[in-house]
């Protein structure tokens, strides 16, 4: 086992962790919620408080996905579960759209039928709400794979949804406004569909199987491989990535003699060395030759 590998393992162990706690956090703060808007009154709180007991179906969802992805290849799945994590982000992101459809929904029916709110208690609510998700944003933001981030999104949704409580409950406190609530809480949703749909264009490049490198980057590197290469020419080559963070690719030569161990020796590591300079973890080097 090589040091890249125990790395690796080490990194979707950390992912796991953080992932499960935020999942304990969201969880114990979901009843809180159900219990903070019906005291309150508040749209905001007890819609959050909805969304997220999807946010913990999502959670569990992602832990199982994040252990899943630590598996070795196998006779059924012969690239690994590396892609099981970009499903889980996915599904994730659905139930985070989901949600948002039904705050806004909720909002539009305070504008025809408002009703009285706690400003007092709003605040209260807020600064432990912001506190709790805080936490778990920070946690899961230190994660650099799709169903992380997807995660970390969530809980900025959270803590931007509580900042808007905050503001809410200082000014009702002082003004009778019942209209704020919804007009904020709409807000909030907004910013965080545009996150989301950050998300969904990265796993619909990582389940499209779309090169991770950009024009100008693929364009370079092509250029060198067909440089290593004298007598001959480069044939294809093929880059992909299977959860949005590795970068792998496939190199086809077609040479028109055969050639030495040396020389094909020195062709694969001179493939290599251009690959890595673009952050390729793994290349497979296919040689053929003209027939």
């Amino acid at each position: 086992m090589n040091k890249n590998t125990v790395g690796c393992r080490g990194c979707i162990k950390k992912s796991e962790n953080r992932i499960l706690l935020a999942f304990l956090l969201n969880l114990f703060f979901s009843f809180i919620e159900v219990w903070g808007g019906i005291v309150t009154g508040s749209v905001t709180i007890f819609s959050d408080a909805i969304h997220d007991f999807g946010d913990c179906i999502a959670l569990g969802m992602a832990w199982r996905m994040e252990k899943l992805s630590k598996k070795p290849p196998n006779k059924r799945y012969h690239f690994g579960y590396r892609r099981f994590s970009v499903i889980a982000g996915l599904m994730n992101n659905l139930i985070l759209l989901a949600g948002g459809v039904i705050i806004i929904v909720t909002c539009m029916q305070r504008f025809f039928y408002p009703k009285k709110i706690d400003g007092a208690g709003m605040f209260v609510f807020a600064v432990f709400g912001i506190l709790i998700n805080g936490i778990a944003m920070l946690m899961t933001a230190k994660g650099s794979n799709i169903n992380e981030r997807t995660i970390s999104t969530h809980m900025l949704e959270d803590v931007l949804t509580w900042g808007a409580v905050l503001i809410v409950g200082i000014i009702m406190y002082f003004f009778e406004l019942p209209i704020l609530d919804s007009l904020l809480s709409i807000g909030m949703t907004i910013v965080i569909f545009c996150g989301v749909a950050k998300n969904l264009k990265r796993i619909f490049m990582v389940l499209t199987v779309r090169s991770p490198l950009t024009d100008g980057e693929y364009r370079r590197l092509k250029e060198e491989l067909e440089g290593c290469v004298l007598l001959g020419k480069l044939e294809n080559l093929r880059l992909y990535s299977m959860d949005g963070e590795d970068r792998n690719a496939e190199v086809f030569f077609r040479l028109s003699c055969r050639c030495s161990v040396m020389e094909h020796e020195a062709l694969l590591k001179k493939t290599e060395e251009c690959c890595k300079k673009y952050g390729i973890e793994q290349v497979i080097v296919q040689i053929c030759y003209q027939v």
